[in-house]
């Protein structure tokens, strides 16, 4: 089973990918852990960058997360201030994704460039997830993540509100979780199969 996660965002915060590389204009998806053991956690994370060419910051962002398995081990999605304002939601987990995420940091040009005194670095950090792999797994398996933007805007000048389109030069995000049985667990289940084998004969 394959599940979406929508999201929505409007600005701001950074993120260092250890998953993929930063690319010039895109998403970025951050994996704490890339393998897993049994019942151990990871912290997922993405972030957007725009164009260097660009000096001011992220004005929106719609984009898919497709995830290879079920919603089972997702928990403590959340989003990251500054991006967290008035009017935004995490989104709701369910059986197809993570549906409704609307984070964002509107620019008003008349309290001046970067609210709060804060200008957003590349990439801006907006949204996360802890992902927890099963207890038992019987056997290794991996868990895709890949992004799907449809919508990708930048604030280009700190004296207007006005915002631009750049997603036709958006690069898409990407990594890969591993789950990994431990080794005396498999080799436990082994050494039992083993025995009831030895005493049918």
């Amino acid at each position: 089973m394959r599940i979406t996660i929508t999201i929505v965002t409007l600005a701001a915060m950074t993120a260092v990918a250890t998953a993929q590389t930063i690319p010039q204009t895109g998403i970025v998806i951050d994996v704490e852990h890339l393998e897993l053991t049994p019942g151990q956690s990871t912290r997922v994370t993405m972030a957007a960058a725009w164009p260097e060419s660009f000096s001011f910051k992220i004005a929106g962002v719609l984009t898919d997360l497709t995830i290879s398995t079920g919603p089972e081990g997702w928990s403590d999605i959340a989003l990251f201030a500054p991006m967290d304002g008035p009017g935004t939601t995490a989104g709701v987990l369910t059986a197809s994704g993570v549906e409704g995420i609307i984070a964002g940091q509107l620019h008003f040009p008349p309290l001046g460039g970067c609210p709060h005194g804060i200008c957003p670095e590349r990439p801006t950090l907006f949204w996360g997830a802890t992902y927890t792999a099963p207890t038992d797994p019987t056997a290794p398996f991996d868990i895709d993540l890949l992004s799907d933007t449809t919508r990708f805007d930048v604030y280009t000048d700190p004296s207007s509100g006005r915002s631009v389109s750049v997603l036709d030069q958006v690069v898409e995000g990407s990594a890969t979780i591993q789950v990994i049985p431990a080794p005396g667990g498999t080799m436990a289940i082994t050494m039992g199969l083993a025995a009831v084998a030895r005493r049918r004969r």
